[in-house]
């Protein structure tokens, strides 16, 4: 194991993660998106335009990134997975860098359950309330919910969407970015190396910003899907009815698609949010830049998962397609490649081991990654040759040319922690549905070809890449 010999010479991490955010920024090629501080992120560092996520939910994908383990079809499978129930014992990203003389700091929604490893944490503050309304009008119609409605759990739920008349402090991310800047401030005075985590709840729903974001936008500017139904000659188990959207939130139908305007808006306030997100990004990294820790420091911005904006009828993630696993990553670190960009395909798996190569510390021999150390210096070198990337049932291998999907059917389940049936390590898979697309002339995935006989090789060929890659992630993880 190499070690740095001193504090001064610890490389620093600041590893910024968001909530639900697809690679709509403007310098991933969306000219629409007012992002000016990540596009400066972009050009201070290297930009991963072919990052996928390994694991298209919360909690399962936050586990899976910080112990650079892919997910099973029992390990990190749900929402609420826990990293320290799935995978006891891991030595996580955090714990590496603890271990090896840095301070280790939390601020927001890291993990998604807040109790996760919290001992790993030397600082921790929670911030990660999803619905920190501060619109007037938004508050009373919530109070008004719950005094017709004192029974009903939902009567909390409000709109999906808010443009607040406040400043950018009045919100959860706001008030997180003051504290995670104070902190900072203490590593400056301190001169402790740090691992400090900052994880945004933007853009996750509710979409909810200060109104002057929400006027950076007009109808002008959205992209609206012209795909509202799943893949022709899909399968009907691709159909997704994304619940949290449905369930969660006001004036969205219970059944069916919502209306164009309801679609406008919640893309409009998508978007708003991000560029709120772009906001305090920048006011984060600036601080870092003004207390002189930027030149030893590397930042790390990742997002969970993608997000579904109407295509095929969809909305949220919990899929397999690539508005679900396709998301953003910028890395700018010391010593390593400025304004570049990369089709190299990575997988969020890799950040593991590329922070600790970093550091020069040694990551455990157990995890699934790769270190992208070497793209970072010579961006244009290839790297992987296909991502693999899954969802309960729903697995998904990749490369440039073909993306091909199966849906898993398992014969043994047991309960976990919330009641709720999980395939067992010993259970039987079998194949009960499968997709194929050719990502170079059907990028939107809208035409199943699975069953065209001319392509029959190509569907054994990835069908047999992803068993492998299955049975890769089953194995068991042995933790010396």
């Amino acid at each position: 194991m190499h070690l740095c010999s001193s504090a001064q010479e610890k490389q620093n991490i600041l590893f910024i993660g968001v909530d639900d955010m697809r690679p709509l920024i403007n310098s991933y090629g969306y000219p629409q998106m007012k992002t000016p501080n990540l596009d400066k992120l972009a050009s201070e560092g290297v930009q991963f335009d072919q990052a996928y996520t390994n694991i298209a939910v919360c909690g399962a994908s936050r586990a899976s990134i910080l112990t650079g383990v892919r997910g099973s079809k029992s390990r990190f499978v749900k929402y609420y997975s826990r990293a320290d129930e799935d995978l006891p014992n891991a030595v996580t990203l955090a714990k590496l860098f603890k271990r090896n003389g840095y301070t280790t700091g939390s601020i927001g929604k890291i993990y998604h359950e807040w109790k996760d490893n919290q001992d790993e944490w030397d600082i921790y503050r929670s911030f990660r309330e999803q619905r920190d309304y501060q619109s007037k009008k938004t508050l009373r119609l919530i109070e008004k919910r719950k005094e017709s409605n004192p029974n009903q759990p939902n009567s909390f739920i409000g709109p999906a969407w808010e443009y607040a008349d406040v400043d950018d402090d009045a919100y959860t991310d706001g008030r997180l970015t003051n504290f995670a800047i104070k902190t900072l401030e203490g590593f400056k005075e301190s001169k402790e190396p740090f691992f400090l985590a900052v994880g945004y709840v933007s853009p996750h729903l509710p979409f909810i910003q200060p109104k002057k974001y929400g006027d950076l936008y007009n109808d002008n500017d959205l992209t609206i899907s012209m795909e509202k139904t799943i893949p022709i000659n899909a399968h009907n188990r691709a159909f997704h009815n994304w619940d949290e959207l449905r369930n969660g939130y006001l004036d969205i139908p219970k059944n069916g698609p919502v209306s164009l305007k309801t679609e406008k808006e919640l893309i409009k306030s998508y978007y708003a949010s991000i560029s709120y997100l772009d906001a305090l990004v920048g006011k984060l990294i600036k601080s870092l830049d003004d207390l002189g820790l930027r030149e030893n420091t590397t930042i790390v911005f990742w997002s969970d998962h993608g997000f579904f904006l109407g295509e095929h009828g969809f909305w949220c993630k919990h899929h397999t397609f690539q508005e679900a696993i396709h998301v953003p990553l910028i890395i700018s670190s010391p010593n390593m490649a400025k304004n570049e960009k990369t089709d190299a395909l990575v997988e969020y798996v890799d950040i593991y081991p590329t922070l600790s190569d970093l550091a020069g510390l040694e990551a455990p021999d157990y995890i699934h990654g790769e270190s992208l150390v070497p793209i970072l210096k010579n961006p244009s070198q290839k790297f992987k040759s296909e991502i693999y990337s899954r969802y309960q049932q729903r697995e998904v291998v990749q490369d440039l040319d073909y993306s091909y999907h199966e849906i898993i059917g398992y014969n043994k389940f047991f309960k976990d922690r919330n009641g709720n049936n999980t395939p067992s390590p010993d259970s039987n898979e079998k194949v009960v549905a499968k997709m194929l697309f050719d990502m170079r002339t059907d990028k939107l995935q809208t035409i199943d070809i699975s069953d065209e006989p001319k392509y029959k090789e190509i569907v054994q060929k990835y069908s047999s890449k992803l068993l492998d890659m299955r049975k890769t992630a089953n194995q068991p993880i042995v933790i010396k």
